[in-house]
């Protein structure tokens, strides 16, 4: 038997970790003192913790992890569960990537070095369009607040207009305000293009995204964990040459799912007025 500091040291973790397995049933002690309440564990409990912070590694919480300890979760739930994870972890991944290319970005700027952008920028009006759109709320602008989110929504709105025997048009349309019943957060909205007479149902709603007098708009291509830094630099475009933002903006999708995002073609759309 070892004694809670020691099963800690050599297991290497804090003896208040232990405790804490213990209260929340993830790792009981193989005997505990009833006059002194002491905890001792035996040999056998090394391969449950490494299993453990084996799993907390790979960035499972702990309610998953006890869970699965304890056997609740199939050999396909884990699969499942852990296919979710990587896939979040990707996307954190390109996210973390495209921050690090913007700080350096802004790094060589602030060391003379003059920003070279391949955007091409158009100005043109937005004609109106009818859709049949969801939105869902997002904790804030960004891509980091966006990405997790709105591509669930497209693929929610999607089944749900199939499932009504509606063919939605190819190019869907993104668009974020601000929440008004959430001062920290935003809402992200997910359309495509229908039918005028389309009528909404569960799920969805039909409306009509009016028309803009003038935008200016750009074409990313990629990712959308690097869209931050062509909507960056179509906004200074939009200020070195005179205009003012008018309204929110909207994402185009040219070229989207099924294809790999390094395939994507987003239109950028950014209302804007002479200042």
């Amino acid at each position: 038997m070892f004694s809670i500091g020691e099963f800690a040291s050599i297991g290497r973790v804090s003896i208040r970790m232990l405790r804490h397995y213990d209260e929340i049933g993830l790792l009981a002690p193989a005997r505990v003192d009833p006059f002194t309440g002491y905890r001792f564990y035996d040999g056998s409990q090394f391969e449950v913790l490494a299993r453990i912070l084996a799993l907390k590694d790979l960035g499972l919480t702990l309610d998953e992890v006890t869970r699965i300890v304890a056997g609740l979760v199939s050999d396909d739930a884990l699969h499942a569960l852990l296919a979710d994870r990587r896939r979040a972890l990707a996307v954190q991944l390109d996210l973390d990537r495209a921050r690090l290319d913007r700080l350096d970005a802004k790094i060589r700027q602030i060391e003379g070095v003059p920003l070279m952008s391949t955007l091409s920028t158009e100005l043109k009006p937005l004609p109106a369009v009818v859709v049949a759109q969801a939105s869902a709320p997002i904790p804030g602008f960004g891509p980091e607040n966006v990405s997790p989110v709105i591509g669930p929504l497209f693929d929610t709105l999607y089944a749900n207009l199939v499932a009504a025997r509606i063919t939605p048009g190819n190019h869907a349309l993104a668009m974020y305000e601000a929440d008004a019943e959430n001062d920290t957060g935003a809402r992200a909205y997910a359309a495509f293009p229908v039918a005028e007479a389309t009528a909404s149902a569960s799920g969805y709603t039909v409306t009509e995204i009016a028309g803009v007098e003038l935008a200016a708009t750009t074409v990313h291509r990629g990712s959308m964990s690097t869209i931050g830094e062509s909507w960056e630099a179509l906004s200074d475009w939009v200020v070195e040459n005179g205009y003012h933002l008018s309204g929110p903006c909207r994402e185009l999708y040219l070229v989207s799912q099924p294809e790999p995002q390094e395939n994507w073609v987003t239109e950028l759309q950014q209302p804007v007025v002479r200042a």
